[in-house]
């Protein structure tokens, strides 16, 4: 696995590459070449994105008072609009601030508690709470005192198994869903907020996906959703993903990730390239602002994860060897 393209029918890189896509260009540039932020190629992709229609007609629909849609209530058109700035590359500015600093004062309470009033009820959600805290990180708030008292209360939400429940039905379960949106908040964790109890509850999550063959905790018949890639993907995960969050802390030979690994291979085309099987779970909305690729033909971004998978599980391998 030390060489990741080896693995690939042909190397598509360049096709990420285009400038016509400039939001997978970013990623791509960041994920696989390993450009730093304030490399010129990085930088002049970010203007080229700061700049482009989506954003301009995301910003033209915001509220003076920062939220998004009709409904003023933080955790609905808000959310999902801060989500579409991140999924576009897009670093921020004084409209991104209002946004997020009206969802917190909507969501967050001061002991770092995430949820929000649904039918009549105060819902703590951990799952919401780690998108909450993958935007506050994302967008410069990861120092925020806010944010560590979020990160402390996901900490003490996980269960002994390594799960998070899904609390939003009339009885709590182990949702891999959930724990997948709570992965990628850590994924993108500032240094300064990964500690012993950081490291511990990932590699708890990391046995959990293992030993549930990736995608069948408590179940024998899962989702198609599983077994499907599409981009963005929206309150739920698929098996590309979860390999791709595991990638850095797993043996690359480990018997419990080759059925995965497997059918994420045979998915690839000849040219080195993955279909987009899947729109996002309640995401039509995006197509308001960017048209989501077309279901069946070759997708720039499921390839991007896809690439990215190989290349961290390959780096994964070189770290176990040295």
């Amino acid at each position: 696995m030390s060489n990741w393209k080896s693995h690939l029918n042909s190397d598509s890189t360049e096709w990420l590459l285009e400038d016509a896509n400039p939001h997978v260009r970013y990623f791509t540039l960041r994920w696989l070449l390993e450009k730093s932020d304030d490399d010129y190629e990085v930088l002049a992709t970010s203007k080229v994105i700061s700049e482009s229609e989506p954003i301009h007609k995301i910003f033209k629909k915001q509220h003076p008072e920062g939220y998004w849609n009709a409904d003023p209530r933080p955790h609905l058109g808000t959310n999902k609009m801060l989500w579409l700035l991140i999924w576009l590359g897009y670093r921020g500015n004084r409209g991104v601030q209002k946004a997020l600093e009206y969802r917190m004062a909507g969501c967050l309470k001061a002991n770092g508690v995430y949820g929000f009033e649904w039918r009549g009820k105060f819902m703590e959600l951990p799952c919401h709470g780690a998108e909450m805290l993958r935007l506050m990180c994302w967008y410069g708030y990861g120092e925020d005192p806010r944010a560590q008292a979020l990160l402390d209360w996901i900490l003490k939400s996980q269960e002994e198994d390594g799960v998070w429940c899904c609390p939003s039905k009339a009885k709590r379960f182990g949702c891999l869903w959930a724990t997948a949106d709570i992965f990628r908040a850590f994924r993108d964790l500032p240094s300064d907020l990964v500690d012993t109890r950081v490291e511990s509850a990932r590699l708890k999550a990391v046995e959990l996906f293992l030993d549930a063959n990736l995608s069948r905790y408590g179940k024998e018949k899962i989702s198609d959703r599983w077994t499907q890639f599409g981009f963005p993907i929206y309150w739920d995960s698929d098996i590309l993903e979860v390999l791709q969050l595991i990638a850095p802390y797993v043996d690359p030979q480990d018997a419990r990730i080759q059925e995965g690994l497997d059918l994420v291979m045979a998915k690839q085309d000849q040219s080195g390239r993955w279909l987009c099987e899947k729109h996002p779970k309640g995401g039509q909305w995006v197509n308001k602002f960017i048209p989501l690729e077309v279901i069946g033909q070759p997708s720039k971004w499921v390839t991007l994860h896809a690439y990215r998978m190989l290349k961290e599980l390959a780096e994964s391998d070189r770290r176990d060897d040295d």
